[in-house]
């Protein structure tokens, strides 16, 4: 019952990239593992090959890296009903250079890559779904990158804001700033300048 429920949200998400219901229940039906993380557990560690390509249910994980002077630079954080993995390193079967961490309880149903792999050579449905997934994935990193380069931290935030109101609302102060590029304190003095 309770998969069940959890497997509705998968499916409702899958129909956006433009499968219907029957198709979607199809490539919902490969995610059957469940793993469930307390707060600070880890869907997959740095230097570790990842192997499960996941889509959260309930609760949000954050990725992030540590930088040379040991500081933990989050790079985003995927909230519920989004999907998870170390891109790189799941396609790749490499080695991760990221840490995906739950920040709070989490619930998350994964396929494993041999499985998948499997599926998208034999199912259009995955090869459709996965192309749109990637163009939607490169086109967001596309637009971080610019954000990040090219605007000033309020343009920044205010762009993360419209773009992303969920993840401006739920996601705690310290991984929204680091998302932005910048200190929590500044982070409060940008929304003091929005309100």
């Amino acid at each position: 019952m309770i998969i069940e429920f959890l497997m509705k949200a998968l499916i409702e998400k899958i129909k956006l990239f433009g499968l219907d219901e029957t198709k979607a229940i199809k490539l919902a039906s490969i995610f059957s593992i469940e793993t469930v993380l307390d707060k600070n557990d880890y869907f997959l560690n740095k230097n570790s090959v990842c192997t499960q390509l996941g889509f959260i249910t309930k609760g949000m994980c954050r990725y992030y890296y540590v930088s040379e002077n040991g500081d933990e630079v989050t790079r985003w954080v995927s909230l519920e009903n989004e999907f998870t993995t170390s891109l790189g390193s799941f396609i790749m079967q490499s080695k991760s250079q990221e840490n995906i961490q739950a920040i709070k309880p989490t619930t998350i149903l994964s396929v494993e890559k041999e499985i998948w792999t499997s599926f998208y050579k034999e199912e259009l449905i995955a090869q459709k779904f996965w192309t749109k997934a990637i163009e939607k994935y490169l086109i967001e990193i596309e637009e971080r990158v610019y954000s990040l380069i090219a605007l000033n931290a309020q343009s920044r935030y205010e762009i993360l804001k419209q773009n992303y109101p969920k993840l401006v609302r739920e996601v705690p102060d310290k991984y929204l700033a680091s998302i932005l590029g910048i200190k929590p304190r500044h982070l409060s003095r940008l929304r003091a300048n929005t309100k």
